[in-house]
């Protein structure tokens, strides 16, 4: 693994989770609750990749690396960044606890 330089981490990101509260028919209620902010390296995926992937042209999809932090992050979390709203896919413990790398993908038409 080549080491990662600090300038590399140059994007702002917010790690936010829906409200635990849900109304009557069981659709989360109430603002996102922001979890941690930090930098991060981000990476796009490139339009080869998702051919070589077979994947579905609607979706934009990046990676996330941040320093390792010991705040949970999990699936059910979204990155925000470039505003736009990223769902976590993916969260691997990188390089024995010094970083972690989030896989998010983003419909492409949407405008949030």
């Amino acid at each position: 693994m080549n080491p990662v330089q600090a300038g590399e981490f140059r994007h702002r990101i917010r790690i936010l989770r829906r409200a635990e509260k849900a109304d009557g028919e069981g659709f989360p209620v109430g603002e996102p609750e922001e979890v941690y902010r930090c930098w991060a390296r981000v990476t796009m995926t490139s339009g080869t990749e998702l051919v070589r992937a077979n994947a579905d042209f609607g979706q934009m999809k990046a990676r996330f690396l941040i320093r390792w932090t010991s705040v949970p992050i999990d699936r059910k979390m979204w990155v925000e960044y470039g505003g736009k709203e990223w769902q976590i896919e993916y969260v691997n413990d990188y390089a024995g606890r010094q970083y972690l790398e989030l896989w998010g993908v983003c419909e492409s038409n949407s405008r949030s």
